[in-house]
């Protein structure tokens, strides 16, 4: 292999056409100026319209953050002060199956106690 880089065309892209050329070539007629000012102009409106968006949507996101960080101040001082004072929670008020009634043979445990069995 060569070290040098070739010089030239490296396939049918590079190939310069005579439409690539009239389209890379600066607009030299005055309709061809006034046609490349129109299509800046266009774009420069379009840009600005979509940065009006962004701010606005920015200015609701920056809303919203703040109202964020206003719950989590709100909220640490519950959090970090120690264990919480929050009530019990309820059993759902949802159908639930009832517990089967089984005898279970030998002395019933007292409260509290593990009882070990072994399989």
């Amino acid at each position: 292999m060569s070290s040098n880089p070739r010089k030239g065309p490296r396939g049918l892209r590079d190939v310069a056409t005579p439409q690539t050329l009239l389209n890379a070539s600066q607009p030299r007629e005055r309709h061809q100026l006034a046609g490349r000012f129109a299509r800046l102009e266009s774009e420069r409106a379009r840009l600005e319209r979509e940065l009006a968006m962004w701010n606005t949507r920015r200015k609701v996101t920056e809303d919203k953050l703040a109202k964020i960080y206003g719950q989590i101040d709100a909220l640490r001082p519950l959090l970090l002060e120690g264990p919480a004072k929050v009530p019990a929670a309820r059993q759902s008020q949802g159908h639930s199956r009832p517990r089967a009634a089984t005898q279970a043979s030998g002395p019933t445990p007292q409260p509290g106690r593990t009882i070990s069995l072994n399989y």
